[in-house]
């Protein structure tokens, strides 16, 4: 275990709001790096941040960038705690005004956090006033081409999609299938939302596998669409093997629960 010197008492304080849009913990050494925790970036560029900044970031141990990329600023800041280096990648707006100080005080913070091993949900909550999470997703619904949920996540007051999970999850997989026979057969067109009076279901399918968010209010909920398309990103990208080997076990999709609490307030 790492121990930092005069580790800094209030770690798991939440930090003022800020403008960012994303926020990546990464631990190196000079053989293997490893996404910590990642919120509001995609995996896929904080694999090219690392890329790019690892070697001087392993060489000069300790240090601060900042990089503009067309709309968008990158700071990073990175730290050496004995023989492992721990860097924080941040992404914001270039028109957004970030408060430097309450930046660097996160990243103590997370540093912290790391060397005293901190769970995904300690670090999940310090950074949840920095990038806050979306509202107004009333359920979350997974499911493979055959029509059988992987995962499934409703609101704790939405007891109405409990009783009828099978049901729903079974229409929405018929409704697409429709949709791509009859619509967009020669159209390309696929569906996207599915509407009625106060709610909506967004869907997205990826690699044989349907996303269907119910929304109450799209238009109301702050980064929810980019949101949905970094949750996907990461349930495809951890569970990749398992889909296309698929056994029969939902079991092995439960920890998809952390990645949707991390985005979505149910």
């Amino acid at each position: 275990m790492l121990v930092l010197e005069n580790v800094y008492q209030e770690t798991l304080e939440q930090p003022n709001s800020m403008d960012l849009l994303g926020v990546g913990l990464v631990s190196m050494t000079d053989k293997r790096y490893n996404i910590v925790f990642s919120k509001g970036i995609k995996r896929s560029l904080i694999k090219l941040l690392v890329k790019f900044y690892r070697s001087e970031i392993l060489e000069k141990k300790e240090g601060k960038r900042i990089k503009l990329l067309g709309a968008y600023t990158v700071y990073v800041h990175f730290y050496t705690i004995e023989n492992e280096s721990i860097s924080i990648f941040y992404v914001s707006e270039t028109n957004k005004l970030i408060k430097y100080d309450g930046l660097c005080s996160l990243s103590k913070k997370l540093v912290n956090s790391h060397c005293s091993n901190a769970t995904f949900s300690e670090i999940n909550q310090l950074c949840k006033r920095a990038i806050p999470s979306a509202k107004d997703l009333s359920a979350l619904f997974v499911i493979n081409s055959a029509g059988l949920s992987l995962f499934t996540k409703i609101r704790k007051d939405k007891k109405y999609l409990v009783d009828n999970l099978i049901t729903i999850s079974g229409f929405i997989s018929a409704i697409l299938s429709f949709s791509n026979e009859v619509i967009g057969k020669n159209t390309g067109d696929t569906l996207q939302a599915i509407n009625f009076e106060n709610q909506q279901f967004l869907l997205t399918v990826k690699e044989g596998v349907i996303f269907a968010y119910l929304i109450e209010d799209f238009t109301k909920s702050k980064n929810i669409k980019r949101f949905m398309e970094l949750a996907i990103e990461e349930f495809l990208d951890h569970y990749c093997d398992s889909i296309e080997d698929f056994n029969g076990d939902i079991g092995q999709f439960r920890d998809f629960e952390r990645v949707v609490d991390k985005y979505f307030d149910m």
